[in-house]
């Protein structure tokens, strides 16, 4: 029943050129999420954009937090090798889909809120799905649920979670 549906999802959506935006946490199990947008899309004249926010979902922070500012430029240090490590990742996984054949672009932000960077790249891009990765886990990296509803409310397309494996399963 499962394949049935997921032909039925990939067939209709292959129809028109489709672009989907994966929201991407830039781990190991979030390639199941880039590969499954992929999949949907193929290779068509849709997209997959990829989306990753650096840092928490907190707000931006251009200062060092106050136990920092005492070495406030090696704070800077590793906020700017941390952005280019997740600037390398992200390219990987969007150099992933180009391998396949698949159009993809990757957007990175600085560390922000999140919906609020997916809601507008799902605008300006004009997407036609966005997929949301979860993890049924217990930590810290836990998606907010008041989060998850607002980007589902304010969404210019529908929203879809997608389960994804644990960590511990790589």
């Amino acid at each position: 029943m499962a394949r049935t549906l997921l032909g039925l999802l990939v067939g209709s959506m292959r129809t028109t050129a489709s672009s989907i935006l994966a929201v991407t946490d830039l781990t190991s199990a979030s390639y199941k999420l880039v590969s499954f947008a992929a999949l949907i899309v193929g290779p068509t004249d849709g997209e997959v954009v990829l989306v990753s926010t650096y840092g928490g979902g907190g707000s931006r922070r251009s200062e060092p937090p106050a136990s920092m500012r005492h070495n406030a430029d090696g704070w800077r240090d590793r906020v700017e090798a941390r952005l280019r490590q997740e600037g390398q990742l992200l390219e990987r996984q969007r150099q992933w889909c180009a391998d396949r054949g698949v159009r993809c672009r990757a957007e990175l932000y600085e560390e922000g809120h999140w919906p609020d960077y997916v809601l507008q790249s799902a605008k300006r891009s004009r997407v036609d799905l966005i997929l949301l990765g979860i993890q049924l886990t217990s930590g810290a990296d836990q998606l907010n649920p008041t989060d998850v509803r607002r980007l589902a409310a304010d969404a210019p397309c529908p929203v879809s979670m997608v389960r994804l494996p644990t960590l511990a399963a790589f």
